[in-house]
């Protein structure tokens, strides 16, 4: 075996080892089915920069849920109280003044 046979060789087994395999990966990570990436990144690097540029399938951020949201009582962002109730989504009327808790509705 000559050395081009040896390079001819490994530059097979990157294209056809490496490069599919790579491309399933980003391919699954933009929502899209792996084995789409995998016959693209047959393509080589014309394959892989038609994944990198896919757009995201529809249902991609339907299928992974959002992180949990963390209520917590934090600064008054109206600086009428020491604290006001974050519901994770939005600031509550509920509020905090030295420890005693009372209704302070946002305008």
């Amino acid at each position: 075996m000559t050395a081009s046979d040896t390079s001819t060789a490994v530059l097979l087994l990157a294209w056809f080892g490496a490069g599919p395999v790579l491309c399933a990966v980003i391919a699954q990570a933009r929502g899209i089915e792996w084995w789409v990436g995998a016959l693209l990144g047959l393509m080589g690097c014309i394959g892989l920069v038609i994944v990198s540029v896919m757009k995201r399938s529809p249902g991609a951020a339907a299928r992974m849920p959002p992180p949990p949201p963390s209520s917590q009582w934090a600064p008054d962002p109206t600086r009428r109280h020491e604290l006001r109730l974050w519901d994770g989504g939005a600031w509550t009327a509920h509020v905090s003044d030295q420890g005693r808790s009372a209704w302070d509705p946002l305008q």
